[in-house]
């Protein structure tokens, strides 16, 4: 407990230090770089319009300049550096006394300067200019006590504030013996939850198997009279037709995942002799003829090859739909005792965020890669391997296009 204390106290205190700093510098930025602005418009537009070359001080009433100024809301002390200057109020300080040797140093040099000063307990930021080319200068002083005390209440709700927090860790450091018991339940709470989710799938995805596949028939039989139909509907058919058939592809996915869900790490596996080349060809045949297999003749493994299937199936569909009619391959060759399989496309590729997301459910990657999928397909692919105890990976390749790389532990049949 005295250490969770220790922690938010220490925590408070920085971040109150900070947020003040912040505030602090920010705030008084905001007013120097305002008062620095307007004492640039008052001599360099206001002054050189209403001015001569060689003024007075009574031409600073007499051009209305200090009417300007009062209506401003600012006040002025024009130093004409021969015994008589112009001051626009009584209590207005007498600038050159107040500010620093620096500030005079930089009038001298044509430059504007600004200084804060405390004048009598009083805070004041002073800006100054000189008129072109040899004056007389001016001191725009501005009285800053709101300024400090905005800062001086800030203090104050950050003090409270970090108070609050002490306080708020002290309880924390009470509760958290008990919130520590009672982690465990809600770990077992949270799983429960996940399986509940997984049955609802299940049972929703099983239940709509049926009426599915009854739709997809008669979607089947109407497509068969197309040609018979007028041409809108015709259409309107052949939509129809190719959505039902995308439903009944995401329902049959969604058990499919169901199963590999209640299967979790007890999964059967039916581990046969596989011909590596001959499975790739006949996948490849069937889902994307234009392919390119590579894979050494005659190079067997030991494996479940019904999961090794649908692994490399599921990786050419992927390619298929995502490589816009671009070449895909796929190659396989052993690497020790790990079999690596990798199906390459030359399409877009996916952002390189992405690629670890991309294995995810519901998952449909950059929408530069957006198909005709459910976004199921390389979620599935990554429980098969799981089951199988594989490496799955996806890299953007320097050619442009997505590479998916599968290494499968496997016994060689020597």
């Amino acid at each position: 407990m005295l250490t969770v204390m220790g922690v938010v106290t220490v925590a408070a205190v920085a971040l109150s230090a900070l947020a003040y700093a912040l505030v602090s510098r920010s705030l008084r930025a905001e007013v120097l770089d305002r008062a620095v602005e307007e004492a640039r418009f008052s001599v360099g537009v206001l002054a050189a319009e209403r001015l001569d070359a060689t003024v007075a001080p009574r031409d600073i009433a007499g051009s209305g300049l200090a009417d300007d100024f009062e209506r401003r809301g600012t006040d002025v002390y024009v130093d004409f550096a021969r015994g008589e200057d112009f001051v626009s109020g009584l209590g207005v300080p007498t600038a050159p006394e107040v500010v620093s040797g620096d500030v005079r140093d930089l009038l001298a040099a044509g430059h504007v300067a600004a200084e804060w000063v405390d004048v009598g307990g009083s805070p004041y930021l002073v800006t100054a200019t000189r008129k072109p080319p040899s004056g007389p200068d001016f001191y725009f002083v501005t009285e800053t006590s709101g300024v400090d005390s905005a800062l001086e209440q800030l203090r104050l709700v950050l003090l409270g504030a970090s108070v609050v927090l002490v306080l708020v860790g002290a309880f924390a450091g009470g509760r958290m013996a008990r919130l520590a018991g009672s982690l465990a339940d809600s770990v077992d709470e949270l799983t429960a939850a996940r399986d509940r989710e997984r049955r609802f799938v299940a049972d929703v995805s099983h239940e709509l198997r049926t009426p599915v596949t009854a739709l997809v028939q008669e979607a089947a039989e109407l497509a068969g009279e197309r040609d018979a139909l007028p041409t809108g509907t015709r259409r309107v058919v052949e939509l129809l037709d190719r959505d039902v058939r995308r439903l009944r592809g995401l329902v049959e996915e969604l058990l499919e995942l169901s199963r590999l869900d209640a299967a979790g790490d007890a999964a059967d596996l039916d581990v046969v002799d596989v011909d590596v080349a001959r499975l790739l060809d006949a996948v490849v045949a069937q889902r994307l003829p234009a392919a390119t297999v590579r894979a050494p003749t005659g190079l067997r493994v030991r494996t479940d090859r019904r999961r090794l299937e649908r692994i490399v199936a599921n990786l050419v569909d992927n390619a298929h739909v995502h490589a816009d009619g671009r070449s895909v391959t796929v190659d396989a060759d052993l690497d020790g005792p790990v079999l690596v399989i990798e199906v390459a496309d030359e399409g877009p590729g996916v952002p390189d965020d992405d690629l670890e997301r991309i294995f995810d459910r519901f998952t449909m990657g950059d929408t530069a890669r957006a198909g005709t999928g459910s976004g199921l397909g390389l979620a599935i692919l990554r429980e098969h391997a799981r089951v199988l105890r594989a490496q799955v990976t996806a890299r953007n390749r320097d050619s442009g296009g997505l590479a998916v790389e599968v290494r499968v532990p496997v016994m060689t049949d020597l």
